[in-house]
């Protein structure tokens, strides 16, 4: 079955936006997006990690201080994970692959209900404006992409190459 039918590969072309959603390139396409939203994230908030202070409240300069070195060695842990989502997208072993989401499922999960607990519990840390809500929204959205592809999606998707077959 051809999905990219009438679809002229020029040498150096990308792919049609619709590829990327073809069944067999949609775990591609989550871990392509997750790597650059990591390495945006990572990078900016290791260069700015002043940014932090739209996420948190932070009252006096020792928790700034505090804020900022968290920030940066947290960012830089996000923006290595971006090399190893990258690089994952080429495995092509399933067990391997599945590893990966299922333990990014977990990670996302648990991450998800510590910010939702420490929202309700409201005792002034986290913001809770747009950038705060916005940060339960990406992370839920992280959830249900990694455990969509953990519960829902057969074994043969996880062992499918990386490379492009268009």
């Amino acid at each position: 079955m051809n999905y990219n039918a009438g679809y002229n590969n020029i040498r150096g072309a990308s792919p049609p936006l619709s590829y990327y959603f073809l069944p067999r390139q949609r775990l591609n396409t989550l871990l392509l997006v997750h790597s650059i939203s990591s390495f945006i994230i990572g990078g900016v908030g290791y260069l700015y990690p002043h940014a932090a202070m739209l996420f948190f409240i932070m009252e006096s300069d020792r928790e700034i201080g505090v804020g900022r070195i968290l920030t940066r060695l947290f960012c830089s842990l996000i923006f290595a994970q971006g090399i190893m989502i990258w690089r994952a997208r080429k495995i092509n072993d399933g067990e391997v692959k599945r590893a990966f989401i299922s333990a990014y499922f977990l990670c996302f999960l648990f991450s998800t209900l510590a910010i939702i607990m420490e929202h309700l519990s409201n005792q002034g840390i986290v913001d809770g404006k747009f950038f705060g809500c916005m940060k339960i929204i990406v992370m839920m959205g992280l959830t249900a992409g990694y455990g969509w592809f953990t519960f829902f999606q057969p074994p043969l998707v996880f062992s499918l190459s990386g490379q492009h077959g268009y």
